[in-house]
């Protein structure tokens, strides 16, 4: 396999160092077929684009003749990777869409420096897959890792139930093909030495620059990041309880004895409610849901083979001692068909309540999700004050669910018309203003994109702004990238 020239400067290299420029463009590479450009007008938001030509690159000289002609030509360049967003990040207002789904496969392997290079475009649970059957590990995970690209996930720096044990795809990073709006194919690379001390330490890294950026400064194509060796085994569960409280109680002892190392060491803790343990009982699964639990934890743990009993010994004594666990209830998995049975349960929720947001899309309904995280400590009163602004505006097809254990759970609100979503608007600008007020974000794993643009400006200053637009225009002078992501267009 080709392998990325060594970097000679700190962080990136030089044109020349990563092929020829840019080629001529050719615009029969433009689709402009108003029946495919459909496909790309849609994501898993609830937003619609509309793309006028759509460009599917298969290697980054193609990339980079159509970013420095849509440049001289001022064509607005939306990037995107397989549509999987909840932001609409990838949705293009007009203009072009550049699809990187095309830019695919494994292209390099190192298993004692325990690294790898991939496409942009490859589907984060194929490239998982390959590197775990060389016995190494990828810990990002977010839930659509079957239908979503790895460059998409760079982009708006995606996370997963195991972000609790292993943080952000940005920490996994390490080095980026990137495509610029000059023509230029440049590799960013993350700096190895141990300290420095040189300019701002916000800019002293490009490669995490790029993580969140959301298209807005340059196409990745190809992505370098670090690997750990496979983990020997690990054991999964949900525990049950009456109500939601109860179980956010259970994951603060869990984190309380996961930091003393006194007990659980989990690497996921999600949270599911009534309405998600309704939605997986009608799966029939054949895991046995209580009729009388409100509310689920999900927790994994790691360990050697033959360690199960041992772990499962630990949650027990912890399911045992909390208030409202229904312990004899508990359900384990401990083999890999049992296991991948209770994620594809956990990922039926989100899949079963887009489906029902779209149905409801004709009378101006749909599904209206929430990202924001707080400091963990805050959680289990703002859920409690939260939950009782939907009761009053008379909201009742909600469901809570999500990665708790980082203080991050999702609020999904079925609206069924114009004026519900009207109402569910309102909770969720309140909400995300509350999360800030104390300290939290408006968007923990999906990106700020152009659903939840009117939040961002309780998470940043407009000192945050001038300087997140001054960096845009280093990188793209001609403002072509991705409009309306992150913030309005001006």
């Amino acid at each position: 396999m080709d392998r990325v020239p060594p970097v000679q400067s700190a962080t990136e290299a030089s044109p020349g160092e990563n092929g020829p420029p840019a080629g001529v463009f050719d615009a029969r590479q433009v689709v402009t077929d108003p029946e495919v450009l459909a496909g790309y007008s849609e994501d898993a938001s609830s937003i619609i684009g509309a793309p006028e030509g759509l460009l599917r690159p298969t290697d980054p000289q193609e990339v980079a003749a159509a970013l420095a002609h849509a440049a001289g030509e001022g064509i607005p360049v939306t990037p995107c990777g397989l549509r999987t967003s909840t932001t609409g990040a990838g949705l293009a207002p007009r203009g072009w869409t550049l699809s990187t789904e095309r830019m695919t496969g494994l292209i390099d392997l190192d298993p004692v420096r325990r690294t790898a290079i991939v496409g942009a475009g490859t589907v984060l649970r194929e490239f998982k897959d390959l590197v775990e059957a060389e016995g190494l590990f990828y810990p990002p995970d977010p839930t659509s890792e079957r239908e979503c690209a790895v460059g998409g996930t760079v982009a708006c720096d995606a996370s997963g139930a195991r972000t609790y044990r292993y943080g952000a795809t940005h920490r996994w990073v390490r080095g980026l093909e990137v495509v610029f709006t000059d023509g230029t194919v440049r590799w960013l690379r993350r700096p190895e030495i141990e300290k420095d001390a040189a300019g701002y330490a916000a800019l002293r890294d490009l490669v995490r620059l790029f993580c969140g950026s959301e298209g807005t400064l340059g196409v990745i194509t190809k992505v370098e990041v670090d690997l750990l060796a496979r983990p020997e085994a690990f054991t999964a569960g949900f525990g049950f309880f009456g109500d939601v409280q109860q179980a956010l109680a259970f994951v603060d002892a869990a984190r309380r004895e996961d930091r003393l190392r006194t007990g659980v060491n989990p690497r996921c803790l999600e949270l599911l409610d009534g309405l998600a343990l309704q939605i997986m009982a009608a799966q029939d699964s054949g895991v046995a849901i209580p009729a009388n639990a409100g509310a689920a934890i999900f927790f994994e743990e790691e360990h050697v083979h033959g360690g199960e009993m041992a772990v499962m010994e630990a949650w027990w004594a912890l399911l045992s001692s909390s208030e409202g666990a229904l312990a004899e209830d508990t359900v384990v998995a401990s083999n890999r068909a049992e296991q991948e049975e209770l994620r594809l349960l956990r990922h039926a929720v989100p899949a079963t309540l887009n489906d029902e947001g779209r149905s409801h899309r004709e009378a101006g309904g749909k599904k209206i999700s929430t990202d924001w995280a707080v400091p963990f400590h805050y959680l289990a009163p703002l859920v409690a004050e939260f939950d009782g602004w939907i009761a009053e505006a008379g909201l009742d097809r909600v469901a809570r669910y999500g990665h708790v254990g980082n203080g991050h759970p999702h609020y999904n609100l079925i609206v069924k018309n114009h004026e519900e979503a009207a109402r569910a608007a309102e909770i969720v600008d309140r909400m995300c203003r509350e999360a800030c007020r104390v300290g939290g974000t408006v968007t923990a794993e999906h990106g700020v994109g152009k659903v939840k643009r009117e939040y961002a400006a309780y998470r940043f200053s407009p000192l945050h702004f001038a300087a997140m637009k001054g960096i845009k225009r280093a990188f793209d002078p001609s403002g072509i990238l991705a409009p309306g992501n992150i913030w309005h267009e001006e």
